[in-house]
């Protein structure tokens, strides 16, 4: 009877995992943010304001995100690391879904009232309702080859695949392509 070793029967050794961990931490991350949009108002409103006055302040309603994020992000842009905003939305009723990349400068919790100038108008009222605010300075339409490149950094699944689900932002990475 031959012997089986041991180690073909345990799980990968810690420090295996701790270098997969590692290389997974090398990857920049990204913010996707899916959005209803009337009419296109959203990202055309942004769009302007960029080109205006060379940035825009997009708020996120509801749940902020945490903080933990928030800091990587912010972390990543200090660094120089092109860090982005994705916005996802529908073009037209129930259409495809397009995506913009949004160079983020950077995520506060609270609207800077030395930036109240770069919220577009027609939300600047909802501004006590919004959680999360990201700066942008510029935006541009993705492709679908570019848009099939992003993928969930917790799953590894492509974000076109999850998109429809019931999450409206997801913590996302780019595959070289």
């Amino acid at each position: 009877m031959r012997k089986t070793s041991k180690l073909t029967k345990t799980k990968p050794q810690p420090r295996q995992r701790a270098s997969a961990r590692a290389l997974a931490g090398d990857q920049a991350m990204h913010v996707l943010l899916r959005v209803r949009s009337e009419n296109g108002q959203t990202l055309t409103a942004h769009k302007e304001m960029v080109a205006k006055r060379g940035a825009a302040l997009l708020g996120k309603m509801g749940q902020a995100i945490g903080p933990d994020f928030k800091d990587k992000l912010n972390e990543q842009i200090g660094r120089g690391i092109r860090t982005f905003l994705f916005l996802t939305t529908r073009e037209g009723w129930n259409g495809p879904y397009v995506t913009d990349r949004c160079l983020l400068r950077r995520v506060d919790d609270t609207l800077d009232a030395a930036k109240q100038s770069l919220v577009p108008r027609y939300y600047a009222s909802e501004s006590a309702r919004i959680k999360t605010w990201f700066e942008i300075a510029s935006m541009e339409r993705l492709t679908r080859e570019e848009m099939n490149r992003l993928f969930v950094q917790s799953s590894g699944r492509e974000i076109m695949s999850v998109i429809a689900s019931s999450a409206t932002i997801f913590r996302v990475g780019v595959r070289k392509g």
